[in-house]
């Protein structure tokens, strides 16, 4: 499939479809997004080493975390408390033979998850709050699990950022974060012609 596999999973509106989808993708997943020079882990180092300030024991959700290859440089910069979430049991299993999680959890962003609230440090949720994967409405959810005074770092691509009501919600949300930095704007896969141009939003959780 290739390449394709991108346009598969971004114009997927089945979340049952999605699922299987990953499940035929997932053994090849690490190798197609390497070759297509996937952007979010330097994109992330970057951001732990120059705009937020944490401890290496600080506990961080990998929302979304896929395979684990944001996890995996986390991983090599000595994070080592790092809890992975995603709806995929497919791709799951293969963030698990990486050795680099405390723990995995199948579960869909796209509802309340079992997380118990305000006990993140960091939540990262990168390449998920798009179309055909997870909506606006989760920022709430990532919002709820963070720690007062922790911090959020999520990945939306321009072209969906007001389309699909994530400007708003966050807006909506202003009670509860405050903005520390939004990136310059990226090519989150640079060697694929169908990926967005995407930027890093970077808050910090109000004391309540």
């Amino acid at each position: 499939m290739g390449k394709k596999w991108l346009d598969i999973v971004y114009n997927e509106k089945s979340s049952v479809r999605l699922k299987e989808h990953y499940k035929n993708w997932a053994s090849k997943y690490d190798n197609d997004l390497i070759d297509w020079g996937y952007a979010y882990p330097t994109q992330v180092k970057k951001i732990l080493e120059s705009n937020i300030k944490i401890k290496r024991n600080s506990k961080i959700l990998d929302a979304g975390c896929g395979t684990g290859l944001v996890a995996e440089t986390l991983n090599d910069m000595k994070f080592n408390n790092i809890i992975g979430l995603d709806y995929s049991a497919d791709m799951l299993k293969i963030a698990k033979s990486k050795k680099i999680y405390k723990k995995l959890i199948q579960e869909s962003l796209s509802k309340k998850t079992t997380l118990r609230s305000n006990q993140f440090d960091v939540v990262l949720c990168t390449g998920v709050l798009t179309s055909g994967h997870v909506g606006a409405k989760a920022i709430n959810e990532l919002i709820r699990v963070t720690k007062n005074q922790g911090y959020l770092i999520l990945s939306i691509a321009e072209s969906i950022y007001e389309k699909l009501g994530f400007k708003n919600e966050i807006e909506k949300n202003n009670f509860q974060i405050s903005k520390i930095k939004i990136s310059k704007p990226f090519v989150a896969l640079p060697n694929h012609e169908s990926s967005a141009t995407s930027k890093i939003h970077i808050y910090q959780r109000k004391l309540t």
